[in-house]
């Protein structure tokens, strides 16, 4: 299956190491595997017994260069303690004409075991679920160039289409798997397993936590908070532990890419450090309530592209929300070094003007101002220069 990042893999994976990252089941080995299959490679997974043993004797060892394989993919090794020292070796033996992609389900960016540095020796893509714009055209489309392209993003696609396309991301999710597969009950057996093995197995291989009921009962009450400042002191009262505790499981859920937070926006970075950020997860579809599964498909559309952006070189673009003292909300904010460059807001099926917007005035000056509704068909724009639009329509316009 072709995906978005198919074409930049061959290219990343070609000068340095290639750093694939996402979460599990999201494509990567897929992916890389079908690389090997048109260059001729080695694919090995740290947690198979046999490919383990052959990782440690032959390909971190001296012994490397007697491979024949030009492109080897490692799986799964961020769970070796040294990975990071281990992987400098075989670059710095300069291997020829060896490309070397290693995936994980967990942030190889920030995972913190292994002592030295990566730096310049790598490059570093995030591999997301299916989205619609993915859907429509298997690309990696370049940011909108001006304002006035953040205005049509999106126009000229057919909506029924992409209505027919967007009911199944909502109700199966984007993953492969569940979302490719014609039996409409396998997303209910697959969810419960993927989160049973994120649990039992990936949280056991990568952190000392015991208490795993505990951190059950905090995953289960994290659905009804999508979309909220999440209140970390309200979380812990509710789970019975300390914040310490809830806030390292909060970020060791995030760098096994089941959930993600955006933070509020703030013109001083280390004031938006300390407010509440707001949650959503990677398998947008576990949620039941019609609104919180269509922020959270927003959320996860958008960060995909501002990942992509980011990784392809096209400038650091960041994920936000807007909101002020007084309650008023903006649900997502994209900023390109820093400044703002699209604000949107979502709304399930009204199409009236958000009374937010009008509180933001000072922040948002020229800058484009879009209202997704989840209602199809809908494409106009207000007197204020607010463009109220069907998410259909613009979302098939990203990657």
């Amino acid at each position: 299956m072709n995906r978005y990042l198919t074409q930049t893999i061959r290219r990343f994976s070609q000068k340095k190491f290639l750093f694939l990252c996402g979460p599990r089941q999201v494509g990567k080995t897929t992916s890389a595997r079908e690389l090997l299959d048109q260059t001729g490679g080695m694919y090995l997974n740290w947690d198979i017994p046999e490919d383990r043993e052959r990782i440690l004797k032959e390909v971190f060892t001296s012994k490397a260069g007697g491979l024949r394989a030009r492109c080897l993919v490692l799986d799964e090794i961020h769970k070796y303690p040294r990975w990071k020292l281990a992987l400098k070796g075989l670059f710095d033996r300069k291997l020829a004409g060896l490309s070397v992609i290693v995936t994980g389900s967990a942030r190889l960016d920030v995972y913190q075991k292994g002592g030295d540095s990566l730096l310049g020796r790598y490059e570093y893509l995030r591999m997301h679920p299916l989205s619609l714009g993915e859907l429509r055209d298997f690309s990696a489309k370049p940011p909108p160039a001006s304002a006035g392209d953040w205005r049509q993003l999106g126009q000229g696609s057919t909506w029924n289409e992409a209505e027919v396309e967007l009911r199944k991301l909502e109700t199966r999710s984007g993953f492969p798997e569940p979302f490719a597969d014609e039996d409409p009950l396998l997303y209910g057996r697959w969810s419960v397993l993927r989160k049973s093995q994120l649990i039992r197995e990936d949280i056991r291989d990568l952190s000392n936590i015991q208490l795993f009921s505990l951190l059950e009962h905090m995953i289960m009450l994290l659905p009804e908070r999508v979309g909220s400042p999440l209140s970390i002191n309200s979380l812990r009262e509710d789970v019975r532990i300390n914040h310490q505790t809830a806030s390292t499981w909060l970020d060791l859920l995030e760098r096994l890419y089941f959930t993600f937070r955006i933070p509020p926006y703030s013109r001083r970075i280390a004031r938006s450090i300390t407010k509440e950020s707001k949650l959503y997860f990677w398998d947008w579809a576990q949620n039941r309530e019609p609104g919180a599964v269509f922020e959270n498909l927003v959320a996860s559309h958008l960060l995909k592209s501002v990942h992509l952006w980011t990784d392809l070189g096209y400038g650091e673009h960041r994920l936000c929300y807007l909101r002020n003292k007084d309650g008023d909300e903006i649900d997502f904010l994209v900023l390109k070094e820093q400044k703002p460059v699209v604000a949107i807001e979502c709304k399930v099926s009204d199409e009236s003007i958000s009374s937010s917007w009008r509180a933001f005035d000072h922040v948002l000056r020229d800058v484009p101002r879009i209202q997704l509704v989840r209602k199809p068909g809908v494409d106009f724009s207000t007197a204020g220069g607010i463009r109220v639009v069907s998410a259909g329509i613009m979302l098939a316009g990203l990657s």
